[in-house]
């Protein structure tokens, strides 16, 4: 995934940049710590190994650090990228020039810094640049902290229904 200027999107105090294969153990580190603290582990849909290297392979990973520690990330994809999990397709609708925005962590110690919400919008701008149509995402209902950051940001539930492992979850979409 090619990003646009990522300038806009910095928060003061930290280091935003595209995550590498180098990266992972700090991924790994924050999602035990967002694992940790959950109010219901069904809330997040663990990443498999295979499915990081992927994303960190892909360059479809951006994360913004405090020194050492990666404090918060956002991984997007095309639905080509994705294939049969693209969440367009698994919703029976058109897939061509969509986005997945499948992953969004920040680390608890870090809350409050509007992460979440600007790299939302840097892959909206993102995915516009690239001629995409629309992005999808999927948040379990429970968790509303992070469903309102999407509905917020314009995007719109458009169903609930099991995924994965069967666990509901909400399907979003935002329509560029």
């Amino acid at each position: 995934m090619r990003f646009s200027d990522l300038t806009p999107y910095r928060i003061p105090g930290f280091e935003m940049r595209r995550l590498t294969p180098a990266d992972k153990p700090r991924l790994m580190a924050i999602r035990d710590a967002v694992m940790a603290v959950l109010p219901d582990p069904r809330w997040y849909f663990s990443m498999e190994d295979e499915e990081i290297d992927e994303w960190l392979a892909q360059e479809g990973v951006v994360g913004y650090l405090d020194g050492e520690v990666l404090a918060g990330f956002g991984a997007i994809a095309s639905a080509d990228q994705r294939g049969d999990h693209s969440y367009a397709r698994v919703l029976g609708e058109p897939a061509q020039n969509t986005f997945d925005f499948h992953d969004v962590m920040v680390h608890p110690a870090y809350r409050g810094h509007r992460m979440h919400q600007q790299l939302l919008s840097l892959f909206t701008q993102s995915a516009r640049e690239l001629g995409g149509t629309a992005i999808y995402a999927t948040v379990d209902p429970e968790n509303s902290a992070s469903w309102h950051n999407f509905e917020k940001a314009g995007y719109v539930c458009v169903v609930t229904q099991p995924a994965y492992d069967g666990r509901d979850r909400r399907y979003y979409r935002l329509m560029l």
